[in-house]
C-alpha cells in the first residue's frame, strides 16, 4: 500500500480552482453553512433552533399548509419536513388537522407556537443583524433578487 500522495494533474487543478472561485453551488453551499452557524449561535439556549423558527415563520405567514406545500416552501424533502413537524408537534408548537381531502394533513400554529415566534424574534433579528453587518445592506439587496430567482418559479 502506497503512502505517497498522488500527483494531481495540472489541468484538473486548474478546473478545480475555477470551481472554487466561480461555481454557484460551491460558493452558495459555503455561504449557507456560514449563515446557518451564525443563526444557530443566536438561538443557543432557546427552546427551538433557528431552523425550527424558519418553519414556524413560514407556517405563520401561509397557514394552513400541507406537508407537500410546506416542503416546497422550505425547499426541503417531504420526509425531512415530516420529521421536523413531528418534533414541533411534540413541543406543542404546531398541530395537524385533516384537510378537505382526508389523505392530507394540514399544519397550524398553536398559541404556544405563536409565542415561540414572538419570544425568539429578538434572536432572529440579532442573527440577521450580524449577517447583514458582514455582507452590507447594498450588497445584500443586489444579491437578493438573483438568489430568489434560483427558487422562485
Amino acid at each position: 500500500m502506497s503512502t505517497q500522495e498522488p500527483d494531481i494533474p495540472v489541468q484538473l487543478t486548474r478546473e478545480l480552482k475555477r470551481i472554487e472561485s466561480f461555481c454557484p453551488g460551491y460558493t452558495l453551499r459555503r455561504a449557507q453553512k456560514t449563515v446557518s452557524r451564525l443563526f444557530e449561535a443566536s438561538f443557543r439556549g432557546a427552546q427551538i433552533t433557528s431552523s425550527q423558527y424558519a418553519i414556524l415563520l413560514t407556517l405563520a405567514i401561509n397557514q394552513p399548509l400541507s406537508t407537500g406545500t410546506l416542503s416546497v416552501q422550505l425547499s426541503s424533502e417531504v420526509s425531512t419536513v415530516t420529521r421536523n413537524m413531528q418534533s414541533l408537534e411534540k413541543l406543542d408548537l404546531v398541530t395537524t388537522r385533516p384537510g378537505a381531502d382526508k389523505r392530507f394533513r394540514h399544519y397550524h400554529l398553536t398559541g404556544k407556537g405563536v409565542l415561540a415566534l414572538e419570544d425568539n424574534l429578538p434572536r432572529w433579528k440579532e442573527a440577521q443583524k450580524h449577517t447583514m453587518s458582514r455582507v452590507g445592506k447594498m450588497r445584500w439587496m443586489a444579491m437578493l433578487g438573483g438568489l430568489k430567482s434560483l427558487y422562485d418559479e
